[in-house]
């Protein structure tokens, strides 16, 4: 009967032990997902962060573009006025000859 008590109370000594292990892992684990919650909280901010920059990026990228557009558009428009300009300078030189 001794032998069957001490089986019982080792046997409590040890469900003891895995209750008390169960709920440290159980306080983890919740710590844990509140962790991961969140990180998950933090990547969409820099997620959205990243759509917000892209669309900026692309917003000053077709600014540029169209700069750009203007530039050549000025450059072109300065070439033919100095064609223009060279044109007129050979009539006149053709007149008084």
């Amino acid at each position: 009967m001794k032998e069957i008590q001490k089986v019982i109370a080792e046997i409590e000594i040890k469900v003891t032990k895995m209750r008390t292990a169960l709920m440290h892992v159980r306080t983890e684990n919740d710590s844990l997902k509140t962790e991961v919650r969140q990180l998950h909280e933090k990547l969409s901010q820099r997620e959205q962060e990243v759509q917000d920059f892209q669309k900026k990026y692309d917003i000053l990228k077709h600014q540029q573009e169209q700069s750009q557009l203007v530039v050549n558009s000025q450059k072109d428009n300065g070439a033919q006025i100095d064609a223009l300009v060279r044109e007129i300078d050979d009539c006149i030189g053709r007149l008084k000859a």
